[in-house]
């Protein structure tokens, strides 16, 4: 077919990420955190350059808003400024979060980088030593909401041997995400591309593999809904094969931890638990944000209220800014024993009122109105709502249960 072609997918980098929500950080700890995308976006740079690669694919949002600081946007060009100095070619859509970017702020880049247009799929021809070696077709978002079938306009237009399709949308079925430029593998599959660099969902994912279509997932997780390694590909095209490998950028990692524990009846021994946990994070030489799990069974009879879980909170985090990896607990959730109502119901008058005062309580849709119809929560929350409904309901007779337990 002809030479090879080696170049690294990267997607939803989302600079400037104003990260909301985590309190009472020490300075050092909320700076890195801060400054985390971007650190991952020059780990992104200095990975191209280490490997050496063709180019490299930026697939849609490397902002996360569609406007961004004079910083970030100075920073941005100079990563780029340092591919062109090292002769590798960069190819960049804007997404749904920075739509019509170059519109709306004076961004020039050095000659190496190319931005797909918006409104229409545009083709762009790579060379390699004189020759046409591959077709990159792609298109830029002119605004928030794209629902169209962008798919379908994506065509083959030249004699280069290889043809990378680069595409910022959802797969159908997927709704992680906001549904934006629909696709299905059918769409995919019509079209004669030989790898499909995808963007827009933050997990990492392989939907396909022949050809291959790739998530890359972000760069670097912003929540407790982006976990573990975030980072890019290394693709590597051959006449006879396409190889992947995965790097990890990030410089902060979300991660939830889970452990169950028995006969546990002490703030102490739970506090002792807690930091083997911490031990065993440490030794991966990684920062950690960490919401934590701990499930009791019957035989513990440890109780915490909301002070006392700030308290082994506190405890957990102490120093841990002068740590080289910090290791911070943002959240800490400890599940007594699930209580049988059936069988105290058959024993306890009252309680059996209460329970089937729930188990009436069919739709809580009156209470959930306001939170349902609120654009942020629907923006960053995806979920079953008949499911969400059932648990909200199994808490609250937990709660109860254990409240009447606990007081006689």
């Amino acid at each position: 077919m002809g030479k090879n072609i080696r170049f690294i997918h990267s997607a939803d980098l989302h600079l400037d990420s104003p990260y909301k929500g985590l309190k009472g950080l020490p300075d050092r700890i909320f700076q890195d955190i801060k400054t985390s995308t971007m650190t991952a976006f020059n780990r992104l740079i200095d990975l191209a350059i280490d490997l050496n690669v063709d180019l490299l694919l930026i697939v849609g949002d490397l902002f996360d808003q569609e406007s961004t600081s004079i910083k970030s946007s100075l920073q941005l060009k100079k990563g780029l400024e340092r591919l062109n100095q090292q002769g590798i070619k960069v190819y960049i859509s804007y997404g749904n979060h920075d739509y019509m970017m170059q519109d709306k702020v004076n961004l020039t880049f050095p000659e190496n980088t190319y931005v797909f247009p918006s409104h229409e799929v545009t083709n762009a021809v790579f060379e390699k030593d004189g020759e046409r070696v591959a077709e990159i077709s792609g298109f830029s978002y002119y605004s928030q909401s794209v629902k169209e079938r962008m798919v379908e306009n994506y065509r083959k237009t030249s004699d280069a041997p290889y043809h990378i399709a680069t595409l910022h949308g959802s797969l159908q079925g997927q709704d992680e995400h906001a549904v934006y430029a629909p696709f299905s593998l059918g769409d995919l599959k019509k079209v004669d591309a030989n790898y499909w660099a995808l963007g827009h969902i933050h997990k990492r994912e392989w939907i396909m593999d022949e050809p291959y279509a790739v998530y890359p997932g972000n760069i670097q997780g912003r929540h407790m809904k982006e976990t573990g390694e975030k980072g890019c590909y290394l693709v590597e095209l051959s006449d006879h094969q396409t190889d992947l490998n995965f790097y990890s950028l990030q410089e902060v990692v979300f991660t939830e931890e889970e452990i169950a524990l028995d006969n546990v009846h002490l703030i102490d021994d739970l506090i002792e638990k807690l930091q083997s946990v911490k031990k065993t994070l440490r030794q991966e030489h990684q920062k950690y944000v960490v919401r934590m799990q701990v499930h009791l069974n019957e035989a513990s009879e440890l109780t915490l209220d909301s002070e006392q879980i700030e308290d082994v909170l506190s405890v957990l985090n102490e120093e841990e800014e002068d740590e080289p990896y910090w290791i911070w607990f943002s959240e800490l959730n400890v599940q007594e024993p699930q209580i049988i109502s059936e069988d105290l119901s058959k024993t306890n008058l009252f309680v059996s009122e209460v329970l089937q005062t729930i188990k009436q309580t069919e739709d809580l849709d009156d209470y959930l109105e306001d939170l349902l119809k609120h654009k942020i929560f629907r923006r960053h929350t995806a979920f079953d709502q008949e499911r969400f409904q059932e648990e909200v309901k199994q808490e609250a007779e937990q709660m109860i249960l254990h409240e009447l337990l606990r007081n006689g």
